[in-house]
């Protein structure tokens, strides 16, 4: 212990004696350090931090997909849950999910409000207690949905100004009055995706009696289940009970089951369905900035190699009272320690503030950043990144300068003592920034190059000044009892509150859909084509919405054949589609689609009132529009289909306004033409289409950032490294230098010779870089779009740049030593 005392107060007086090395160590360390702590407390929290509910790894979430028509994550039917909950004999309990949008009226102001409907054992399967009141029991259970809801911890304080008097209390959603039985704990989010914003209210629902309008294997309404699976049940053989089950259905119910749609189950784990799109984002982002602190444990390892060169003569004269070289190694490590201790500690303090900024700067699609903290894990592994880099950048330096011969030490002056080994050693510690730094600048630049792709798409309609708000008709539960239950009620309503919007200041043109592009999620619907045999070749699956008159012209969707929805399109009148292109060259290519007749082979297709709104038998094509995309700018054109609003309405509206005031102005005023014709329907998610756009490249914009500045602080790093370098062989070289000078040697010639020496590291970094290059690109091919990991132009431009950097960086110390005086050069040694 005493040994260690003496270890660390001589580290300590060591760097006193050298500020300026240990401000810039430590400095640089905190950077590291605090940048990878930062990245680290994000990946813990979002990837590797089980799920805050018990025994969280037994958790899944059951969907199915329709293989053969390119349709995933299609939901589930009531009698699939029904099955899977009886037959699978996996499953220790399920609920399904069935998120939707409500009004809840009564107040001072109506207030749109995120619902999902569950089975009861929806909150058992979490193993979540109510803070205030009880959550959902056995007595609560209801065919259809029952008159009881459980609130979410904002909501309460919200509505209701945390009263703990609110059991009871009676709630309009929807124009039904429920009961308040429970309020959930401040951090209870429910684990999954919603419509709009987070989940405010729960009803228990048993799927079978009204609103839902009896079993219907092909109405996909349900979310999905979630599910908890029995102990010691693992996922895969979850999943092969799933399929048995499923091969049963299919040949039980083979019309309700095509063999041409390829309808299976998926289960997926319940966190790598939380987490698992952004997983590669951030894993990337670990590793990158993680190349980054062994770029900085690369430039202190040079200059402690530095420092060793000159305090040769110092750690001889140790050697020469009896040191041995493990109590000189040990000595110099503990140096090296201290360091990283105290870039780590700082490093800390710089984690809070990144940890914070990374939480409002990240993309609301990554989940669980709420949970993003300084914990003690990640103290841990900042602890132990601090050692560890302590370690890395104080191996070799220690090692070399332990490694002294006593006398030539003494007999070297402390300017020109510079060993061959420890030259190579720097050389090699150079090489590996650049090829670290390549690394780091050819994500950067596939990211970038991504991105510009992106914004280059072809939405297929125009964007600019395009401002869109949503309404919601409220649903009783008694549908017939609703001021909005039939579709010429809803059409009618529609059709008066866009007379009003075009009306108003600044609009230039206004229409609406019941799904519009970027505003939602997917809703697929089957379709049958008449004359051909639904078994083999007649049924499609395609995105649906229906839509009001203008819809295309207000959003620029071109018109390619065929005519536009007009007053023929009544309720009473026959029923007819328009399609997109996509729709057209799939399901009739070589064909004139114009008059080709299409139907639903069953009802229960609009998703948010399951089994409510039969269609007409027979829809005919009456135009073909351009495609658009409707989710993501990088996901292919998906075939849809409109019908006019008149005809297919639904209680969930979305106006599409252009006019030449900003959302900001729109926005209000239409809310209050809204209020005109019903006080108690509010509008919500008012944004400007551009907006909603960029949220979907908001993950890759988000990992483009930081990979750009981590890239630019590697570019940085190595530019110092090799410039150190160039420099410090400058000052070691200078009656080298001198004397070639003396024997006729240009200022040119010292210039290239230096140049030269730059080049060669930099070029052997770029080489070795080339390797962790491919690595690195095949691992962010997720995250790409419109490039490819091999890009051409990213890998001959990177190396380009970095060169040019590296050439600026050797410039100066070349310039300086050209410009020796070789008199001055020989009387100075």
């Amino acid at each position: 212990m005493t040994t260690i005392r003496q270890d660390l107060g001589y580290a300590l007086r060591t760097l006193r004696k050298s500020p300026g090395f240990a401000a810039v160590a430590i400095g640089t360390l905190a950077l590291g350090i605090g940048a990878n702590a930062a990245i680290f407390s994000v990946v813990h929290a979002v990837l590797l931090k089980p799920l805050p509910f018990e025994r969280s790894g037994e958790l899944v979430r059951v969907t199915s997909d329709l293989t053969r028509r390119g349709a995933t994550d299609v939901g589930l039917s009531a009698p699939e849950l029904f099955d899977y909950r009886e037959r699978a004999g996996v499953f220790a309990s399920m609920s399904g999910l069935y998120p939707i949008t409500a009004n809840v009226t009564g107040g001072d102001r109506p207030e749109r409000v995120e619902t999902l409907l569950a089975d009861i054992e929806y909150f058992d399967i979490l193993g979540v207690k109510a803070q205030v009141g009880r959550l959902f029991e056995r007595k609560d259970y209801d065919p259809g949905i029952a008159d009881v809801v459980v609130l979410s911890d904002g909501f309460w304080r919200r509505r209701f100004g945390a009263d703990p008097g609110v059991i009871g209390k009676p709630l309009r959603i929807d124009d039904d009055l429920c009961t308040t039985i429970g309020v959930l704990p401040p951090g209870f989010r429910h684990p999954g995706r919603v419509i709009e914003t987070d989940v405010e209210v729960w009803a228990p629902s048993g799927w079978l009696g009204p609103p839902f309008r009896g079993p219907n294997r092909k109405a996909y309404f349900l979310q999905g289940a979630l599910a908890r699976l029995n102990p010691g049940v693992t996922p895969a053989a979850a999943q092969a009970r799933l399929d048995a089950v499923a091969s049963d259905l299919r040949r039980a119910y083979a019309g309700d089951y095509p063999e041409s749609d390829g309808w299976a189950p998926r289960l997926v784990p319940l966190q790598d369905d939380l987490v698992g799109a952004v997983r590669p984002a951030l894993v990337v982002l670990l590793a990158a900035v993680g190349l980054v602190l062994l770029i900085a444990c690369a430039n202190i390892a040079n200059l402690q190699l530095s420092r060793a060169s000159a305090r040769r003569r110092e750690i001889a004269v140790r050697q020469a009272l009896g040191a041995s070289r493990w109590r000189l190694l040990r000595q110099l490590l503990t140096e090296s320690l201290v360091v990283a201790v105290a870039g780590g500690l700082l490093g800390l303090g710089l984690a809070a503030f990144g940890v914070d900024l990374l939480a409002r700067l990240s993309p609301p699609s990554i989940l669980r950043l709420q949970d993003v903290g300084i914990d003690r894990t990640v103290l841990l592994f900042t602890l132990g990144a601090s050692l560890l880099t302590g370690l890395l950048f104080g191996i070799v330096p220690a090692l070399q300068g332990s490694a002294s011969a006593l006398g030539e030490a003494l007999t070297e002056s402390s300017r020109g003592a510079s060993s061959r080994s420890g030259r190579r050693v720097r050389s090699a510690l150079v090489v590996a920034e650049f090829a670290l730094a390549l690394v780091l600048l050819v994500g950067a630049g596939l990211l970038v190059r991504t991105l510009v792709r992106l914004q280059q798409v072809r939405v297929g309609f125009e964007p600019a000044h395009v401002t869109t708000a949503s309404l919601w008709l409220p649903q009783p539960d008694i549908r017939e009892n609703g001021r909005y239950n039939r579709n010429a009620e809803q059409a009618a309503f529609y059709r008066k509150a866009l007379d009003r919007v075009r009306a108003l200041p600044g609009v230039v043109e206004a229409a609406g859909a019941t799904r519009v592009p970027f505003n939602g999620g997917r809703f697929p619907s089957r379709l049958e084509i008449e004359g051909r045999d639904p078994e083999r070749d007649g049924t499609v699956v395609a995105e649906g919405a229906g839509a009001s008159s203008r819809y295309f012209a207000a959003l620029g969707i071109p018109l390619k054949s065929g005519r536009d929805f007009d007053d023929r399109d009544t309720e009473e009148g026959a029923g007819v589609l328009i399609v997109s292109e996509s729709f057209a060259r799939r399901f009739f290519p070589g064909e004139d689609p114009i008059g080709k007749r299409l139907r639903f082979p069953g009802l229960g297709q609009q998703r948010q009132v399951p089994g409510g709104g039969g269609p007409p038998p027979w829809l005919s094509i009456v135009g073909v529009v351009g495609d658009v995309k409707t989710e993501s700018l990088a996901l292919e054109d998906r075939p849809t289909f409109y019908r006019p609003l008149q005809q297919a309405s639904s209680p969930i509206f979305t106006f599409v306004v252009r006019g030449n005031a900003p959302a900001s102005v729109l926005g209000p005023r239409l809310e209050a033409t809204i209020r005109e014709l019903d006080p108690e329907l509010p509008v919500f998610a008012v944004r400007t289409m551009e907006e909603a756009m960029a949220a979907t490249i908001a993950e890759r914009r988000f990992a483009m950032q930081l990979l750009a500045l981590f890239a630019a602080a590697a570019l940085a790093l190595s530019a110092v490294g090799i410039y150190g370098v160039i420099a410090y062989g400058v000052a070691q070289r200078t009656r080298e230098i001198g004397i070639r000078m003396a024997l006729g040697a240009r200022p040119s010639d010292v210039r290239r010779m230096l140049l030269l020496e730059g080049a060669r590291l930099a070029a052997v970094g770029v080489a070795v870089g080339f390797v962790g290059a491919m690595l690195l690109t095949h691992a962010m091919s997720a995250l790409l779009y419109g490039v490819g990991p091999r890009d051409p132009l990213t890998l001959v431009s990177v190396p380009a740049m970095l060169a040019a950097v590296a050439m600026a960086a050797c410039f100066f110390p070349a310039r300086r030593a050209s410009r020796v005086d070789p008199i001055t050069a020989l009387r100075s040694e």
